[in-house]
């Protein structure tokens, strides 16, 4: 698996406002613009899309108070999937996983969770939040909640992907076993090391996902309403789902590998046999010629009129013996 490069494009900051009235989206230009504005509504969210620029980030941080130690985590795409209190507020890291051309990516999401607001920090614009900019625009229930249940449907949609990754990586995975029963060779081989591969860092994610939305649904943290806990109870059994299909997945590609194994070693038996039996044929064939190529000048078959003739009849009649012996012991059809 790969992360998602860091956009190089000039950093953007996409503020939406809601209530059950009312949705508010713009770009601003500075974070001054979403800490200025006072008018009241359920939720503000500030969506910071491109982590390049530095002194944008370092401002947001800035006014936001954001402990140094965040700062290191944001800008860190190995970070795994985490969740940590800070008093008011809550950091959390999330990963999604994208498939495209059966290439395997990952992109880091990091939420901090206040009272009031949520802020959400992207590398880069993959389109994973617009399932939920399209219902808040459509007026859900979203509209009349809190920013815990904002990040609550910011972190099912990520999950929810995670399945259609895997419904992939079955089809990818159906296919590789058709192509492993009808023509098992080294290319097949390297499709299900690297199938086995993505599996591997699928649930390196997933793991420290459920750990982390674990501690979201367990009323740990009092910045999270009692209410809401329920909600990320759900995405916890999503994610065990996801889990246990991924293990299954696994345990298909190792038995992959297996029969590709035991092809390739009934494939070197088929050829050993064959090898076997030409040589075991020749071998009688191989001794006459020899004694009779010998030049020992008293061998009284070499003066024999007949003697070419019944070499030839020997030799037929031997390998005609050959054959059916191995026929009856059902070497070859």
């Amino acid at each position: 698996m790969i992360n998602i490069p860091i956009d190089k494009e000039s950093t953007k900051l996409i503020y939406t406002k809601y209530d059950k009235n009312k949705l508010i989206k713009k770009e601003i230009n500075s974070v001054e613009e979403f800490l200025n504005d006072r008018e009241e509504s359920n939720v503000r969210w500030l969506d910071v899309v491109g982590l390049s620029d530095e002194k944008i980030l370092q401002d947001i941080c800035d006014k936001f108070f954001i402990h140094p130690l965040v700062v290191e985590d944001l800008l860190d795409m190995e970070q795994t999937p985490k969740v940590e209190d800070y008093e008011e507020s809550l950091f959390i890291i999330a990963k999604n996983i994208i498939l495209e051309d059966d290439l395997l990516q990952e992109e880091q999401i990091a939420f901090m969770l206040y009272k009031d607001k949520l802020l959400s920090f992207r590398f880069k614009d993959t389109g994973i939040f617009d399932g939920i900019k399209s219902r808040l625009r459509d007026g859900s229930t979203l509209r009349k909640n809190n920013p815990d249940d904002l990040l609550y449907a910011l972190l099912d949609i990520t999950v929810d992907k995670y399945f259609v990754v895997m419904e992939d990586l079955g089809d990818r995975l159906d296919d590789l076993q058709d192509e492993t029963l009808e023509n098992p060779d080294k290319e097949l081989l390297e499709k299900v090391y690297l199938l086995k591969r993505d599996l591997i860092s699928i649930r390196n994610i997933l793991w420290p996902m459920r750990n982390t939305v674990s501690s979201l649904s367990k009323n740990e943290y009092e910045i999270i309403n009692g209410n809401t806990i329920y909600y990320f109870r759900d995405i916890y059994d999503h994610i065990i789902q996801i889990i246990e299909i991924n293990e299954t997945y696994r345990e298909i590609a190792s038995s992959m590998l297996e029969i590709y194994l035991s092809s390739i070693g009934n494939k070197t038996n088929e050829v050993m046999k064959i090898l076997t039996v030409f040589s075991s044929i020749f071998i009688p064939l191989t001794f006459i010629a020899g004694v009779y190529g010998m030049n020992f000048r008293y061998m009284p078959e070499l003066y024999w009129k007949y003697s070419y003739p019944s070499f030839w009849i020997i030799s037929i009649i031997t390998t005609i013996y050959m054959l059916r012996f191995f026929k009856k012991k059902g070497w070859f059809e």
